[in-house]
Order: structure tokens, then sequence, then C-alpha cells
């Protein structure tokens, strides 16, 4: 009987033990990044919008993006293909103030399966509203 119970722990204590150091955070990759602005008047004022055309794959549940414009920060989910490809072109800020200055605009895209999480940050090129 103790032979048994010693073979028993020899066989089932590498699966406990390596158990613990099997990877399940989800896989994201990127196929398609493009940042680009437009504006639009309203009243007589300029709004501005900073997009991002993205398109990719992930191995996890679902993927979301940061969003933000007026100081309200979001996180949008995108939307996932039975075979877990996304492609969307997503509003990520807008102000009622658009100008002729460049900034660089950035934002965080994160895939999750479960309680695991994978994170990629994005960052555009110098970006302008008005030329």
């Amino acid at each position: 009987m103790k032979k048994i119970l010693v073979l028993m722990l020899i066989l089932l204590l590498p699966v406990f033990l390596l158990s613990g150091c099997v990877n399940n955070e989800p896989i994201l990759s990127l196929s398609y990044v493009e940042w680009y602005t437009t504006t639009e008047e309203i009243d007589n004022m300029v709004f501005g919008n900073v997009y991002l055309n993205l398109s990719g794959s992930t191995t996890g549940d679902k993927v979301t993006v940061v969003t933000y414009g007026d100081g309200i920060i979001d996180e949008l989910e995108l939307d996932l293909d039975q075979d877990k490809k996304f492609s969307q072109d997503i509003v990520i800020l807008f102000t009622c103030e658009a100008d002729n200055i460049p900034r660089e605009y950035s934002t965080v895209l994160t895939a999750y399966t479960g309680s695991y999480i994978t994170s990629i940050s994005l960052e555009s090129e110098e970006l302008a509203y008005l030329e």
C-alpha cells in the first residue's frame, strides 16, 4: 500500500508543480495600425477626432482599447469574429478645440482570458488636426 502511495506521489507531484508554470496569458498580435485625424465644424467651433484603425487577432476572450476625450476615459470592447480576429476604426480622442499643433497620442490595447491579461501600448506619430 505504501509503495502505491509513493508511486502516485512520484507520478502526480510533477503535474501539480508544473500546473503553476503554465502560461495562460492571451496572445495579442497586430497586423495593421493606422492613426489619423478628422475635423468637423459645428456652430463655428472646429471639433477634432483622433482615430485608430487597427486589425489583429488574439487567443483571449475579449480585447479592449482605452479611449478618452474631454476628460472621460473609457475602455471600448472590440468586436471579435469566430476566429478571434478584429478589425475596427475607433475614435480614441475627441476635442472641441482642434488646432494645427502636432501632438503624439497613445492608447492601450488589452486582451483578457479570465484573470490573465496581455497589453500593448500604442503611440501615434505626431498628428495635427489642421494644416
